[in-house]
């Protein structure tokens, strides 16, 4: 599934549609403001990317790129679409745009208290379906803790901890530890 991709703006048909799609698909908490979104975006190595299959739109993501990673922030999927594939495609679109670099993204920690637990561990199976490996960190934003997953078995936090400060424009937000045995 060849996918292409079109940087998001407010000239983009379908803009508040992307912006409708990431607010619905993470918790409030786990939102950045848009208005950050898109000050962040201004960097040469941001990227807001909307994805469309024959002009249907079909997801969005939120990646920062530095020499040896590129880290997603957010990755959703048109809700009208979902199922069909276009996850995974836009993975591999990821994949083949930033060949030799990890692509290393978070998501919310296996917690068996969690009201949704299972689908925290169906997206988990999801990632691992599409390559992707547990690095054995974490990271916690504003009061929240994500698992780390990465393209690639080898893992460099001092790339990752770089990576998160190119996005955050020098500022210290995040905390990164090891996950608990």
């Amino acid at each position: 599934m060849n996918l292409e991709i079109k940087n998001v703006s407010k000239t983009l048909p379908e803009y508040r549609q992307v912006i409708d799609l990431v607010k619905n698909s993470f918790p409030k908490e786990e939102q950045y403001p848009i208005w950050l979104l898109k000050l962040w975006a201004l960097k040469k190595n941001v990227h807001f990317w909307a994805y469309y299959q024959n002009d249907e739109f079909c997801g969005v993501s939120y990646l920062v790129s530095h020499e040896e990673m590129t880290f997603v922030l957010y990755l959703a999927v048109n809700n009208q679409v979902q199922s069909k594939g276009y996850g995974s495609a836009i993975l591999e679109t990821l994949k083949e745009k930033f060949s030799g670099k990890n692509i290393t993204l978070n998501i919310e920690r296996l917690d068996p208290s969690a009201d949704n637990y299972e689908q925290r561990v169906k997206r988990l199976k999801f990632y691992k379906k599409n390559g992707f490996y547990d690095t054995d960190y974490t990271i916690t934003d504003r009061g929240e803790t994500f698992l780390t997953l990465t393209t690639s078995p080898f893992f460099s936090v001092e790339v990752f901890k770089k990576v998160l400060r190119e996005l955050t424009l020098g500022l210290d937000l995040l905390k990164i530890g090891k996950s608990e045995s």
